[in-house]
């Protein structure tokens, strides 16, 4: 693509997404000249579709910023807020899981600008597959931005793109949109499913999430969104993967071994063996679905080891106590967790 072309896409989705009807025009052409919109940043590969189990987080270095505000770097330590855009982590039962749609969240809390336009690319897993709505769309819009124009494109097999406008700076907290993902039927314990958000910035222009205005608070938000703000998901089959082993050199045989169920171990929500930040970020997630009305997808193990105070609610003194434990630990504290909640006489 010639720079004078992409300059001039930018520049023109700068002042004509006064119009939700640019936004809204592009339909399937996001996909211009058999290039996905992704292709256009600097040919990375689909961060979520390693197919190896394994959770992926947000890159945030991915973010540009967008070279027609014509301003200094924005540093987002400067965003005094602490807006959260965060995907479901979703753990399911082999038995039930396998074939069936589950319904995945991308919400929003403590925003604090306006915002009127929004553009956000989801990358996936490919073995899970979209279904559809009844309009034939990958995404199903939310309650945080149920008075914008939105439309959503499944650019190609692992990449949906979502843009939604608003005149009147209609926003708030809450689910942003929903996508249903049919689970694969051979799905196995400890198979994960991982999906985020990407930036992007292709021919048309930057993802966004900013105001009509484009001004400084909203040019501010925005970078922190898309450095710090944006959290990844995943949908992950309870238990860990079966072993196989040979039994004998004469006559080899398979076995499988069941998979051991997780330890029900307080303060490590995530099963996996550490009490650490990731368990904490855990907790947050969790508080900040059901604060925005969202339903709770965690199992009653899950629930009893990320409420750690035992005031039967996991929420974010759940968070900081297992982060307090954490930085305990790494100071060279000898307690369990168990004894380290547990006040001391004195």
């Amino acid at each position: 693509m010639k720079t004078g072309r992409f300059i001039a896409a930018l520049l023109s989705f700068a002042v004509m997404c006064s119009s939700p009807a640019y936004l809204l025009s592009r339909g399937n052409a996001v996909s211009g000249g058999g290039q996905t919109a992704y292709a256009y940043n600097e040919g990375a590969e689909n961060p979520y579709n390693k197919q190896d189990d394994k959770k992926v987080e947000y890159d945030g270095s991915k973010y540009v910023q967008p070279p027609y505000w014509n301003e200094p770097h924005i540093d987002p330590r400067d965003y005094d807020g602490g807006v959260m855009l965060f995907l479901d982590k979703i753990g399911l039962e082999q038995e039930y899981a396998k074939g069936k749609a589950q319904r995945v969240y991308f919400s929003a809390v403590d925003i604090e600008e306006p915002v009127n336009m929004v553009r956000f690319h989801m990358f996936y897993d490919t073995r899970l597959k979209v279904k559809p709505n009844s309009d034939g769309k990958p995404v199903t819009n939310g309650k945080a931005f149920k008075d914008f124009t939105t439309d959503s494109v499944l650019i190609e097999e692992g990449q949906i793109e979502y843009y939604a406008y608003s005149e009147t700076a209609a926003y708030g907290n809450g689910s942003i949109f929903t996508v249903d993902f049919i689970v694969p039927e051979d799905a196995q314990p400890g198979d994960v499913y991982p999906f985020g958000i990407v930036f992007v910035e292709d021919e048309v222009g930057p993802d966004l999430f900013i105001n009509k205005a484009q001004d400084a608070a909203g040019r501010l938000q925005m970078t922190y969104v898309f450095t710090k703000g944006l959290y990844s998901g995943y949908i992950k089959i309870n238990g860990e993967k079966p072993t196989t082993t040979t039994a004998s050199t004469t006559a080899p045989t398979t076995t499988t071994t069941a998979p051991p169920k997780p330890e029900n171990k307080l303060g490590d929500p995530n099963f996996d063996g550490k009490i650490d930040s990731n368990d904490a970020t855990f907790c947050l997630v969790e508080y900040a679905k059901l604060a925005t009305g969202g339903k709770s997808t965690l199992t009653e193990q899950a629930k009893s080891a990320a409420d750690v105070n035992r005031d039967k609610a996991v929420d974010s003194k759940d968070a900081s106590a297992i982060l307090s434990y954490y930085s305990y630990k790494a100071t060279g504290g000898k307690d369990g967790i168990e004894d380290f909640l547990t006040p001391k006489a004195t």
